[in-house]
Parts: structure tokens; C-alpha cells; sequence
């Protein structure tokens, strides 16, 4: 469960950061994109939920799905922000973005450090 929910994760990575080359290359965004940016990594957050609830304690998995969820938090923010905003294919702010993207990739990593080590 552990594996899907690391290959989710790295699914969503990547769809991310597509999503960052077309806000900062093209300054454009995809509500479409971001929406299955968003259900990959729920998916993959559920997948992690359900291992922490029903299997032993592991502070690494723990650790990782906090991380996850704040970065969950960042995530609506900025869907917040975007669509409080009068133009609608224009990207959100790159630093949210990245404070994003940096709280998600160090939870991924610590997920896979909890996999390879247990």
C-alpha cells in the first residue's frame, strides 16, 4: 500500500511540475491539470492514511502524511487564490508554489525513507 501510495505521489510530482513549466514558461495554468494534480495526490494521501491507521506506528509514514496534509493546506490556498483571481488562465504566485511543492517533496521523502528502511 506504501508503494502505490509512493507512485502516486511521484505521479503528482511530475504532473506538478508541469504545471510549474506552464505558469512559468508559458504563464499559463490548467484547472483541468491541477484538478488530477489534486486526486493523484489524494489518492496517495488516503493510500497513506489508511497504512498509518491500520498498521504499527512508523514516525517516518506519521511525519510524511503531516507534511503531506500541509502541503494539502498550501495546495487549497492557492486554488483559493486562483480562483479569486479576475484572469483565469494565469498561473499562481511562483513562491506559494514553491513553499508547496517544497513541503510535498520533502514528505515525499521522508515516505520513502520510511519504505526502504522498514
Amino acid at each position: 500500500m506504501i508503494l502505490a501510495a509512493i507512485v502516486l505521489f511521484c505521479l503528482a510530482v511530475a504532473l506538478g511540475l508541469f504545471l510549474v513549466v506552464l505558469g512559468v514558461r508559458y504563464r499559463r495554468g490548467s484547472r483541468a491539470l491541477a484538478a488530477v494534480h489534486a486526486g493523484l495526490a489524494l489518492l496517495g494521501l488516503s493510500l497513506l492514511g489508511m497504512q498509518i491507521f491500520r498498521g504499527p506506528v512508523h514516525v517516518l509514514y506519521n511525519s510524511a502524511a503531516l507534511l503531506f496534509v500541509l502541503a494539502l493546506s498550501g495546495g487549497l490556498v492557492l486554488l483559493a487564490v486562483r480562483l479569486g483571481n479576475h484572469e483565469p488562465h494565469s498561473p499562481p504566485s511562483m513562491i506559494g508554489v514553491s513553499l508547496h511543492a517544497s513541503i510535498a517533496l520533502l514528505g515525499l521523502l521522508l515516505l520513502v525513507l520510511g519504505y526502504t528502511h522498514s
